[in-house]
Order: structure tokens, then sequence, then C-alpha cells
């Protein structure tokens, strides 16, 4: 897999702020408030304790989007949802999504975003917190089934990122993050279907089915962890 995949270069960011650009450039709000809301975003994403969850998830759900735009009723929406829906993440608190959603909220509305589209974007932000898929619009769930398109990648891709996760939880004990891990893992796999709209299915289901199954088999292949220990973790989004 090349390096690229998980960490991000000059040319990555050249190719982010080009984006961002013409995203926030459609509202009438001037250039100062843009930039600003970019760098804020380049702060948060840079975080040190980020291995998954950076500037290269940004990129890749963007890039992944470009197949999709015209095929959705409110493609700013999601893209601005690309954009914020992890720019707070902090695997020791269980509220990132709504912070994430708050902090999208304050930002738009500097830019001038409508009100719509705000509160879309804050709604498509919050329905990362369980993946659920229940009774959401064709554009949520074509959002919901790219932030877990890592499932579907290949084996390599998908060894990468786990091990990523796995460095953004190192203060949980091994024990007990392979008990969340499982626990987070059979919740997919029990699914009937891991992703909810069918281009995705199509494109990722069956790969991500081995992708978890052999991961689970890894963490089974480990020391059991003892009873007692139990750890919630937060969705890999």
């Amino acid at each position: 897999m090349p390096a690229s995949f998980l960490n991000f270069n000059d040319q990555d960011i050249a190719f982010l702020k080009s984006q961002w650009d013409n995203l926030s450039s459609f509202y009438p709000s001037d250039k100062t408030a843009q930039e600003a809301a970019f760098q804020l975003l380049q702060v948060q994403y840079s975080e040190k304790n980020r291995f998954y969850h950076n500037f290269s998830h940004v990129k890749v759900l963007l890039k992944l989007f470009e197949s999709f735009d015209n095929k959705t009723q409110d493609p700013k929406a999601i893209k601005f949802s690309i954009w914020f829906h992890d720019v707070i993440y902090d695997t020791k608190r269980n509220d990132n999504e709504a912070e994430s959603a708050r902090l999208a909220s304050e930002t738009l509305y500097k830019l001038n975003v409508n009100t719509e589209t705000i509160e879309l974007v804050k709604d498509l932000i919050l329905a990362t917190k369980d993946h659920s898929g229940r009774n959401l619009s064709y554009d949520a769930k074509l959002f919901l089934d790219m932030d877990m398109a890592i499932l579907g990648m290949s084996e390599e891709i998908y060894k990468e990122y786990s091990q990523a996760i796995r460095q953004e939880y190192s203060w949980v004990s091994e024990s007990m993050y392979r008990r969340g891990r499982k626990k987070i893992l059979k919740s997919f796999v029990e699914r009937e279907r891991i992703y909810f709209t069918d281009e995705m299915k199509a494109r990722y289901e069956e790969q991500a089915r081995k992708n978890i199954n052999n991961e689970i088999k890894s963490l089974d292949a480990r020391k059991k962890p003892t009873p007692n220990n139990t750890f919630n973790g937060n969705l890999p989004s």
C-alpha cells in the first residue's frame, strides 16, 4: 500500500485546499473567513493522536464522492460533512460527533452557508454516531457508506487501517481493546448488509466481510481478555 494512503503531503494539502476553496467560495463570505476555516480544519486534522482520522481520510472521501456528485440532492452538504465529520476526534470522549456538528455549524454560519444546508450537515455528522442508517435519505446513506468504504478496501489497506485505529486507542490495554474492537466489528458483519446503497454494496460488501472476519479471527488468536475487562470504543468512522 502506498505510504500516502494514511498520510498526506504537500500535494495532498494543495488538492484539499483547492477543494475547500471551490466549495466555500460558492457562498458570499470573504476570503479571510474561508482561509480561517481551512486553517482550523488543517490544525484539527493534524493533531498528533490521529493516525487514521486525519486529512488523508478527508481526501479519500472527497475523491470517492466525485463519482456520486451528480446522483445526490445536496452535494454541498455532503462535502461539508466530509470535511467536518471528524473535526473533533478524541478517543477518550464519547461526544465527538456532537462536538463536530457544533463546530461545523459555527464555522459554516460564519461562511454564510444557508441554514438548511447547515442543519443537514449537522444531521449527517450526527448519523455517524451509530451508523445505523435508519430512516435516512439516499444522501445520508451514501455519506455513511463512504465513511465505511475503508472496510471494503484491499486486504493490505485494511490492515494498515486497523493498525492505525489501534494506534489511536494506544491508551487502552490490549485485552480491553480486543473486546471493544470485536464488539464493533461483529455489529457490522451481523447486519443483513453493511452498505446501505446498492452502488457501495456492489463495490465493497464482499471484501468488507472478508476483511472484518479476518480481523476478528486475528483478535481471537491473541490472548483472551479477562472477564471483567470492558471497553466501549467509538465506531471507526
